[in-house]
């Protein structure tokens, strides 16, 4: 039986070599079928113990304060909340994915990010290598999004596109060779930040407000499933799908776990002092409390 960290170490071979690899249209090695008698992947993914504060973002040091600051925790800071958990512990934004599938339902997926009140939502979006990535700016002020292809510690960059006031572009996702994540980040407003991780067939799920997902149309086989959340270290588990079957399927990560770099580890307010001395306003559109 192997070891739960060599089962990882597997799976994480056959990430990159099934969802970056190949040059098909319609996904990396993926046929498109009429799948009949397909199966059901369903369940949840939880965390465990105390999530990670909010990061703090003081945003004396960003322009469009006035604007920005409707999404604030009105003293001028703004959260970026990376660990979204339920009371029960249901964890959101976690990516699950089915890997190895090579025939299944149509693969018609196109990413999408909104950037509107100075966030980029939503936080974890799935992405196809060398398919259009979508960007669309609800915001009245420009942003600057900059997309990156990310292996271990570095990152390198994709691409750099300025967005105008309520405007939408297509820009394509190119990954490094042996690459599977992806980051974005506003180059003008350094608190919009999302992830996204590459998908290779269109079996995959991100997690609700209460941490399920499901999973439909899946043919029946034997595959490799796999949890995903920035800061986590990836999860897998082997299943057995039946022909109009149901399979349960629940994956459980641990807070005393994350991998969180030290630069982004934020938790104090140091400026407080110097943002009491800005006429700053509640925000009209959402109070963030950490």
């Amino acid at each position: 039986m192997r070891s739960r960290s060599a089962s990882v170490g597997i799976v994480l071979a056959a990430v990159v070599g099934l969802l970056i690899s190949g040059a098909a249209t319609t996904g990396w090695g993926y046929e498109e079928i009429v799948v009949t008698s397909g199966g059901v992947v369903t369940g949840s993914v939880s965390l465990k113990g105390t999530p990670p504060p909010s990061r703090i973002f003081h945003m004396v040091f960003s322009p469009n304060i006035e604007f920005c600051t409707r999404v604030s925790d009105g003293k001028g800071n703004r959260l970026l909340k990376e660990f979204r958990v339920s009371e029960d512990g249901g964890f959101q934004d976690v990516v699950v994915a089915v890997v190895g599938v090579e025939k299944g339902k149509r693969f018609d997926y196109t990413p999408e990010i909104r950037l509107e009140n100075c966030r980029i939502a939503p936080f974890v979006t799935p992405v196809r290598n060398h398919h259009p990535f979508s960007i669309v700016n609800k915001d009245a002020v420009v942003h600057d999004i900059q997309g990156y292809t990310l292996e271990e510690f570095y990152t390198f960059a994709m691409f750099n596109k300025p967005m105008l006031p309520e405007s939408t572009v297509a820009k394509e996702i190119r990954l490094r060779n042996g690459h599977y994540l992806f980051r974005t980040q506003c180059g003008v407003h350094d608190f919009m930040q999302s992830w996204g991780m590459a998908v290779g067939n269109p079996y995959f799920a991100i997690t609700g407000a209460d941490g399920s997902f499901t999973i439909a149309d899946l043919p029946a086989g034997t595959y490799d499933v796999i949890a995903w959340h920035p800061y986590m270290e990836i999860q897998a588990q082997r299943i057995t799908v039946p022909a109009n079957g149901k399979v349960e399927l629940n994956f459980e990560f641990d807070s005393s776990e994350v991998d969180i770099p030290l630069h982004a580890l934020q938790i104090g307010y140091r400026l407080q002092p110097a943002l009491d001395l800005l006429d700053l306003q509640p925000p009209t559109v959402e109070l963030q409390v950490p």
